[in-house]
């Protein structure tokens, strides 16, 4: 059985969409959903109730919303009580395409090594998005990827995120994006709890260390395809947004890489500049 975890929060015919997708796409036999909803203000709709009541759907109401890793690990520990085989962790904004699913666990099942495979991720347009690191992300890869100073460095960069590979391929990586990945039983044991310090975003870059440490592997597998429909509830909270970014890289960097103090200062400027000047610009 796989065990497929969606967290919700707010945007309720977004999550409705992306399970009846996972239906569309799949052998319902072989699947049970899990939907977390992370403390949403707004009531469960008829619809999703109606959906619940017809498909083998578990709903889990979280007390309070404290995030991506918090929300998930509700399901998780749900889906690895009821013995699933395989937890499948998935955005609410995701389309899963036919037996996309199938695909990666087909290629989760080659090898005993292999713990986490992700999918080719794609846009609304169809063209494939960066949705891998091919190496860990260490001080250097932040500065040089994640900051103004990427535009010195596109090639690096697209070496780091794989676009120089075959998109419909499979190969091994250091992690996957955190939209939408399908673990073996084993990683999700391993895994479990999810850290939960961070409240937004760095996720999939702390999986990947842990999943290093575990001496377990991470593949992509480009013939598993889903659609990423980006960012329906932070692109209503941009500000938000900002201060996750900055405080998931902090955490990421001093708790994981190990940062000293001037790191973190000139990163954390850095964030801050930025919004800022965002401000700025939205007010003038």
């Amino acid at each position: 059985m796989i065990g497929i975890v969606i967290l919700n929060y707010e945007t309720w015919d977004v999550t409705l969409q992306c399970m009846e997708s996972i239906m569309e796409a799949e052998n319902e036999e072989m699947i049970r959903i899990y939907l977390v909803d992370n403390a949403s203000t707004r009531k469960k709709p008829k619809e999703i109730d109606r959906f619940i009541e017809q498909h083998s759907v578990t709903y889990i109401e979280a007390a309070e919303n404290r995030g991506y890793a918090a929300g998930n690990n509700l399901g998780i520990c749900r889906a690895l009580e009821d013995q699933c085989t395989y937890v499948l962790i998935t955005n609410n904004d995701i389309r899963f395409r036919s037996a996309a699913i199938h695909r990666m666990k087909q290629l989760l099942e080659s090898s005993d090594r292999i713990g986490i495979v992700g999918p080719q991720v794609v846009g609304l347009d169809g063209i494939h998005q960066p949705s891998v690191a091919m190496y860990r992300t260490g001080i250097r890869e932040i500065f040089h990827f994640y900051t103004g100073l990427r535009c010195f460095h596109r090639k690096a960069m697209r070496g780091y995120q794989g676009m120089d590979q075959d998109a419909g391929g499979q190969y091994p990586v250091y992690h996957v994006s955190g939209c939408c990945f399908l673990m073996n039983r084993k990683a999700a044991e391993t895994l479990y709890p999810l850290d939960e310090n961070t409240f937004l975003y760095d996720e999939e870059l702390i999986i990947g260390i842990r999943m290093e440490q575990a001496g377990l592997q991470t593949w992509y597998c480009g013939t598993a395809v889903v659609e990423h429909h980006h960012g329906y509830t932070t692109q209503k909270n941009s500000a938000f947004m900002q201060k996750c970014i900055r405080e998931s890289e902090q955490y990421y960097c001093r708790e994981y890489l190990q940062a000293n103090k001037i790191i973190l200062y000139i990163l954390f400027g850095y964030r801050k500049i930025l919004q800022n000047i965002r401000i700025w610009f939205k007010e003038n």
